[in-house]
């Protein structure tokens, strides 16, 4: 995407109107209050470094650079929105959002925050200020371009004749609800960027999906319901998991880059399987490879193909996967595939072993079709219990264990990064890694939870009238504490069974 995404960490939905009619100065200190402790109080936003004592010349510099990442988050957060809607072809809200963020990078940098230079907090003021005029400067950009295409005024500039910057899709569109458009075969359904392009209208929506033999009632819920347009996830967002990562690197993300490569007997497998104990980013691997491959991604569980109605299941797995090839490079991924391709069994409901067949039908389908990219993963805790048929199509079997120590590490560092009130020093935070063996990523994000309100839980009935900066910080007795109530979750039995699993039927045994 544009050089304006590299400075977004994820991607929001719309602003509510209750947003949009809020003042800059309500929103900054909302934002202000969810992102950072506020240590300042009465009226003045204007921080002053004058004659007074050294102590209230380093307040006055803490207030003063809390107050400009009060201003960068909120831009930041504005920005986010922007980028999101445009990249559905929303483009009056893209529009809102940008012209808020203006205002805001606008105010942020006209803000009063006289810091004595020789101040150590100088440079983190100078840091926030060029970022922001850097990102004032793209926001206008990205302005100028909507004010383009759709003809509307630009608060603060005028129109300039400039070819719009095309935006690479990322997710499916959402369906037009009020425009049905005119019918598009499976072969034309990729939304172009004159598509995603038009304002947000009833009259120039993007055209809904129509494709032959599929109802679409059925198109309408798998969009939206399965289709995912959750925040886009990184590969540097997950820690560790370095073996998982390059397998996947090499079997999904390589041969979209590089097609001419990845022909014949390297055509890479179509289905494939993520299996281990919970809470180690399974899910989040599967976004991830959806993300970097710039692929759709759906994520169905067994709630979304289940129904009262005899046969719809069948039906909504047929429309699930014509919407996918539709939609490709797709991923469609199945989380708890244990739960709807387990087993079968004599004694098995009808409905349940249909449905089965049907997924087994529409995946045989995928593999032997060579022209679509659309690739199938699953995640399951119990690979033991998936059904022949279903393990031998998912012919990759990848195993996400428990993290090693440079994984917790990791995770560690990245859960209280940003917090200047839980600080560890290298032996502390070596000890703690040390002490979280056998714990999942799950386990470890609720074991700093819990240390995190240690400190407040000393102060009893104080906790409501002290001051965010009063509160003690972090230390590792608090961790030390917080393991007595939070264990791991994962029993060394069951870490044998998928070691096990692993070594019989894994790809990377």
């Amino acid at each position: 995407m544009w050089s304006l995404t590299q400075l977004v960490n994820s991607l929001l939905g719309p602003q509510s109107e209750a947003q949009k009619a809020a003042s800059v100065e309500e929103r900054y200190f909302e934002g202000e209050q969810r992102a950072m402790p506020v240590t300042q109080s009465g009226s003045s936003h204007v921080v002053r470094s004058s004659s007074a004592n050294s102590g209230s010349l380093n307040l006055d510099s803490e207030r003063a650079v809390q107050k400009l990442r009060g201003y960068f988050t909120l831009a930041k957060e504005e920005i986010d929105k922007g980028v999101r809607s445009e990249e559905w072809g929303l483009n009056a809200d893209a529009l809102a959002h940008y012209k808020n963020a203006n205002r805001i990078l606008i105010e942020g940098m006209g803000a009063d925050v006289n810091v004595d230079p020789e101040s150590k907090l100088y440079g983190s003021i100078k840091t926030y200020r060029e970022k922001m005029r850097k990102w004032q400067d793209k926001v206008l950009e990205r302005l100028r371009v909507l004010d383009h295409r759709s003809g509307s005024s630009v608060a603060g500039g005028t129109s300039h004749s400039q070819k719009p910057i095309s935006v690479p899709k990322t997710r499916a569109p959402p369906l037009a609800r009020s425009n049905p458009g005119t019918p598009v075969s499976p072969a034309n359904t990729r939304p172009s960027n004159r598509s995603r392009s038009q304002p947000n209208s009833a009259s120039a929506s993007v055209q809904p999906l129509n494709l032959k033999g599929v109802d679409p009632k059925l198109i309408e819920a798998i969009e939206n319901e399965v289709l995912d347009r959750s925040p886009a996830v990184k590969w540097n967002d997950i820690a560790g998991l370095a073996k998982a990562k390059l397998a996947l690197m090499e079997m999904v993300i390589l041969p979209t880059i590089r097609k001419d490569l990845f022909q014949g007997l390297r055509k890479p497998a179509r289905g494939l399987l993520l299996f281990g104990p919970p809470g180690n980013g399974k899910t989040m691997l599967a976004k991830a490879v959806a993300s970097e491959s710039a692929a759709t991604f759906f994520s169905i569980s067994a709630s979304s193909l289940t129904s009262k109605w005899v046969g719809e299941g069948e039906r909504l797995v047929k429309a699930l996967f014509a919407v996918a090839a539709a939609r490709q490079p797709s991923v469609i991924f199945v989380d708890e595939i244990d739960s709807i391709m387990s087993s079968r069994s004599a004694n098995e409901h009808e409905a349940s072993r249909r449905l089965k067949t049907e997924f087994l039908l529409q995946f045989d389908g995928v593999i032997s079709n060579e022209s679509d990219h659309v690739i199938v993963m699953a995640a399951t805790n119990r690979p033991e219990e998936l059904d022949d048929a279903v393990r031998r199509r998912l012919v990759k079997r990848i195993y996400i264990p428990l993290p090693d120590a440079d994984g917790r590490r990791s995770l560690l560092q990245n859960l209280l990064r940003g917090h200047t009130s839980f600080p560890l020093d290298g032996s502390e935070l070596e000890r703690l890694v040390k002490d979280t063996d056998g714990y999942s990523g799950s386990d470890l994000h609720a074991l700093c939870q819990e240390a995190a309100m240690m400190p407040l839980r000393e102060l009893g009935s104080r906790v409501s009238t002290i001051r965010p900066d009063q509160v003690r910080a972090l230390t590792h007795r608090d961790f030390k504490e917080a393991l007595k109530a939070i264990r791991q979750s994962v029993t060394r039995d069951q870490l044998k069974h998928y070691v096990e699993f692993n070594s019989e039927f894994g790809s990377l045994s």
